[in-house]
């Protein structure tokens, strides 16, 4: 009976013990495939990995408001979908995601604050997406982050992103794969990003070494020195030649500020100048006009009668002495008259 009784205690026991794995056990949730245009809500509230690859999500409002009924999820794919830019504080409300995969997009830009809340996130998947750079605050939040995989990205291997991925690094991230190459700038194309890291975190060291003791180069290297290791990196930028398609805009400006003074100095110039140089201008015109009104004594007449021409040639000081001769005589003598006069005496 002992046995009996025994026996009934085990069965019931196993049966518990089943029955807490069962209910322990994640819930999958798998919407591949379906040409799906947005996530849709949760009807179980247990579901723990969502997989929604293939479909045509963009992370939307609606897609959001969707996430949130998913309260207790943990890993959530969103792989191979039409996603281009991933919003502020969009996962914010999956407080228990430790995996999270947008691989096989088209993301070319990420918010600063695109993964704000996920406080327990272990693995991040970037690949094979259309991204250029990392802002280095978008990843000071996850502070439990052990894999992040960056492969098949056009990746830009200037300072700013060669200094974030350096601490990362440092933080013993592991980037998940070797195929991490750098697009651009040209002279780094085909490199391993991870392998470029070095052509901006060594150059100020040696800079500071091999610097001399005179007082010139003593207060750059004081400088450097105190400044915190947080910036060491970004000062390690503008002394390296990762920044070399920023300067291409140097001379640009520099022409634009020669330009700038030439114009105020020609401006300056002609106000002081202008006032002596317009009187120097009016006094050559006036001596110029007196000049020719003293030179021009003769002036020439012509009078034609009938077919003949008959030329005189008068002074103007002999033809004023004539005006005044007439004047003091009483009359003027008008020429045409005269000689209407003339012709009439010759018919006599």
């Amino acid at each position: 009976m002992d046995r009996c009784w025994q026996f009934l205690l085990l069965m019931c026991l196993s049966a518990v013990a089943e029955f807490g794995e069962a209910n322990d056990a994640p819930l999958v949730k798998s919407l591949t495939d379906q040409l799906l245009q947005v996530i849709p809500p949760n009807d179980k509230s247990n579901v723990s990995i969502l997989v929604i690859k293939g479909n045509q999500i963009t992370l939307n409002e609606t897609d959001q408001q969707a996430l949130m009924t998913y309260p207790t999820l943990v890993e959530l794919y969103v792989g191979e979908n039409l996603v281009t830019a991933v919003p502020a504080n969009f996962f914010s409300g999956l407080s228990h995601l430790r995996v999270l995969s947008l691989s096989r997009n088209n993301i070319s830009s990420l918010d600063p604050e695109a993964f704000s809340g996920l406080d327990v996130l272990e693995e991040l998947d970037l690949s094979n997406n259309k991204l250029t750079d990392l802002c280095d605050k978008t990843f000071t939040k996850l502070k439990r982050l052990k894999i992040l995989h960056l492969q098949e990205n056009p990746w830009n291997c200037s300072c700013p992103l060669l200094d974030t991925i350096g601490r990362m690094k440092e933080a013993n991230i592991n980037f998940g794969g070797p195929n991490i190459t750098c697009a651009s700038p040209a002279e780094q194309k085909g490199n391993n990003l991870l392998h470029s890291i070095n052509l901006c975190s060594t150059s100020s060291p040696v800079i500071v070494h091999k610097s001399p003791t005179p007082p010139v180069t003593s207060q750059p290297s004081k400088e450097i020195n105190n400044t915190p290791t947080t910036t060491s990196t970004s000062q390690n930028c503008t002394v390296s030649k990762c920044q070399k398609p920023l300067s291409g805009h140097t001379w640009k400006f520099t022409a634009c500020v020669a330009a700038l003074a030439l114009i105020t100095c020609i401006l300056i110039l002609t106000a002081i100048k202008g006032p002596s140089w317009y009187k120097s201008f009016h006094n050559y015109r006036h001596r110029r006009l007196v000049e020719d009104d003293e030179e021009g004594g003769q002036d020439t007449m012509t009078t034609e009668t009938g077919g003949c021409e008959s030329q005189q040639t008068f002074t103007f000081e002999e033809l004023s002495h004539r005006i005044q001769e007439q004047e003091e005589d009483g009359y003027f003598e008008d020429p045409y008259i005269k000689r209407m006069e003339d012709s009439e005496e010759e018919i006599q």
